[in-house]
């Protein structure tokens, strides 16, 4: 489909026009638009957005870039969706600042210098917290998603969820409630750069070393926190964000050189 300069809304029997950045995804403005309108009360929590076949025709857009948005802002909390009812506003006031980081972080996903900034931030203070306050369960639980990784090697979206889990299953370890759902909000923006970073699978022992590299980091990682030693779980965490870091720019250069 031919990506539009325009996307029209109808709301309260008045077409309103929003432009848009012609590399932008579709889906993205809408949810950007629809956000708007929630977060400026013209929509209200209860109100019914328009059935999908609606938002298509005022969007002028396919039903894959509406379902794409709706998925979207149900995943930020802003709306609610019932197979029978459609989607609805769920928003509340109180989950304003949580919604915002969202979608900043996916509409800036691919920006990974400072996305890898924040994780430094945000992933070695909470290695840090939690082999100070954890717990025996959250022990068990860390070592049990590490054990799924080693095993998992042959098995990419298991592994691959096993480790955005092992990363959250840290942060939920520091019995800070907000680490736990930044962890949350940041694995989406996260998800695409593990993408890059786990593209290809056993085919070169340069690749099987460096799996093998990573899958000890997180031992270590978790063997601090089991331990309880603060200053070398976020000694650990920092080169294995850094190591990551590393790997996902070089991975990029290799494919635009091949691009070329």
């Amino acid at each position: 489909m031919k990506l539009l300069d325009k996307i029209w809304y109808f709301q309260d029997n008045t077409y309103m026009n929003i432009k848009r950045e012609p590399t932008q995804p579709v889906y993205e403005k809408i949810v950007e638009y629809i956000a708007n309108l929630i977060k400026a009360g013209d929509l209200k929590s209860g109100d019914p957005l328009l059935p999908e076949r609606e938002l298509c025709e005022r969007f002028n857009v396919s039903r894959t870039s509406v379902r794409a948005a709706l998925a979207t802002l149900s995943g930020m909390g802003l709306v609610e969706i019932t197979p029978r009812s459609g989607a609805r506003v769920t928003f509340a006031s109180d989950q304003m600042a949580i919604d915002s980081i969202s979608y900043m972080i996916a509409r800036n996903r691919f920006d990974t210098v400072h996305l890898y900034e924040v994780r430094r931030l945000i992933e070695v203070q909470a290695a840090r917290l939690a082999a100070i306050r954890r717990d025996e369960s959250n022990v068990i639980k860390l070592r049990e998603l590490h054990t799924l990784i080693k095993n998992s090697l042959k098995n990419p979206p298991t592994l691959h969820q096993a480790d955005m889990n092992l990363h959250i299953g840290i942060a939920e370890s520091t019995k800070n409630p907000f680490f736990g759902e930044l962890m949350s909000v940041l694995i989406s923006a996260y998800m695409e750069i593990f993408d890059v970073v786990w593209a290809s699978w056993g085919n070169s022992d340069e690749e099987q070393a460096l799996f093998a590299h990573y899958i000890q980091q997180h031992g270590m990682i978790v063997d601090a926190i089991a331990d309880k030693d603060p200053e070398a779980a976020a000694a650990y965490m920092t080169q294995h964000i850094d190591d990551s870091r590393k790997q996902y720019e070089k991975m990029l250069n290799q494919k635009s050189k091949e691009e070329i």
